[in-house]
């Protein structure tokens, strides 16, 4: 299915600021839960808000940049290049058509297929660390701190590998026109999933780096 779609509601120049501002809340929670700067529980609190309100302020935007942005490169369609209907994702609750360059309809099947695929084993390796980390963030801020920084380290350790095993997605996923929803896809729409991988792969080796200097010493 080829075609032009209507531009968005949002100028490119625009849509790119709204994605990039969206995208720096993630950051800002890893900051707070892999530093929590003093008081914990005060970074604690913020981290948790903001990753739970996160979702309400970029769904909006996601509706907004669907239908006129490339879910793989986020560049807006101007009608210079042909667009294609790369897939139909089921988030569980609708189904959605994402939109993308002809040329990179083929990594944006095969990045979904592969999440869909291996969905329990990426839940866990980020969810599992992530609940951990922030068990122990609740315990120091109760005064025990004993286990934040392993948390901390362990937390470094199975995302970075996880997030690098989630970018091969592109190269070893099949090319199918259907997927699941493994992770929510308004955050792959912040930055298109082309950069959100490359973020992937430079800050999961640094991560992995420094957790493993930390279990080896």
């Amino acid at each position: 299915m080829r075609g032009s779609p209507a531009p968005g509601p949002l100028p490119p120049t625009t849509s790119a600021a709204v994605g990039v501002a969206l995208f720096l809340f993630i950051p800002v929670v890893l900051f707070l839960f892999i530093f929590h700067p003093e008081p914990i529980a005060a970074s604690l609190a913020a981290g948790v808000v903001l990753m739970l309100g996160h979702r309400l302020i970029a769904m909006p935007y996601f509706r907004a940049a669907r239908p006129s942005t490339c879910a793989w490169c986020h560049r807006t369609f101007d009608g210079s290049r042909p667009v294609v209907h790369a897939l139909d994702l089921d988030t569980g609750r609708e189904k959605l058509a994402l939109l993308t360059c002809e040329r990179h309809a083929d990594p944006a099947r095969r990045f979904f297929q592969f999440l869909d695929h291996y969905r329990w084993p990426l839940r866990i390796g980020i969810g599992l660390p992530l609940l951990l980390l922030l068990a122990a963030l609740g315990a120091a801020a109760a005064g025990n701190r004993d286990w934040i920084e392993p948390a901390t380290q362990l937390f470094r350790l199975v995302v970075g590998v996880t997030v690098h095993i989630a970018a091969l997605g592109p190269l070893a996923g099949s090319p199918q026109r259907t997927a699941r929803a493994a992770f929510p896809v308004h955050n792959f729409y912040l930055l298109g999933i082309r950069s959100i991988l490359w973020i992937f792969r430079l800050v999961g080796a640094w991560w992995i780096f420094i957790s493993l200097r930390y279990w080896l010493a």
